[in-house]
């Protein structure tokens, strides 16, 4: 039983990973100003708007921050949590323990994908991207406000901008405190 358990946690993570990740991007490139007339952006909006635009009925959103793509994001990642607690055969947890679950995974999740994406910026700017491919203007639209703040650490002389560097090391560190900070069953639900 433990390979069919394992493949149903990856597929679990993959399927619902996916979701969060069109959602999550669905949430932050208005927050990051990416140009909405992208390809990428204009990809994310057309799959999301089914289900995003008529909740947006009801939950209006406020200046940039689309609730109704939030509420989305956390009932997705409600289903997840579940899916694996029933996959892992933990106990049945108390309420309070599936918010808890549920908000660690979805910052957790968040957290990942700033770090790959912060790599993927580093690894990009070795080979001198086209500023003009949707997918490094998204790329850099998401990633700029996360290295903004480690640029002014030393050493400014460098050859070579060191924030991806410091960032990384952030978000990591960040990532393991979320997975202590949420007890044994982050070991579970949460993959380090």
């Amino acid at each position: 039983m433990g390979f069919l358990r394992d493949a149903g946690v990856l597929l679990v993570y993959l399927v619902f990973g996916s979701l969060m990740l069109i959602l999550l991007l669905r949430l932050a490139l208005p927050l990051t100003r990416a140009r909405f007339k992208n390809p990428i952006c204009q990809f994310i909006y057309k799959v999301t708007n089914p289900v995003v635009g008529p909740l947006a009925q009801i939950i209006p959103p406020r200046r940039q921050l689309s609730f109704a793509t939030l509420t989305l994001l956390v009932l997705v990642g409600l289903v997840e949590l579940c899916l694996l607690v029933l996959l892992s055969g933990v106990l049945p947890l108390t309420a309070s323990l599936i918010v808890q679950g549920t908000l660690a995974g979805l910052l957790y999740f968040v957290l990942g994908i700033a770090f790959w994406s912060i790599v993927l910026r580093a690894i990009m700017s070795f080979f001198s991207p086209d500023y003009a491919n949707p997918a490094v203007e998204v790329v850099y639209s998401l990633t700029d406000p996360l290295l903004q703040p480690f640029r002014k650490l030393p050493p400014r002389s460098a050859p070579f901008d060191l924030s991806p560097l410091y960032a990384g090391v952030v978000i990591r560190l960040c990532m393991i405190a979320v997975v202590h900070l949420f007890g044994p069953l982050g070991t579970v639900v949460l993959p380090l």
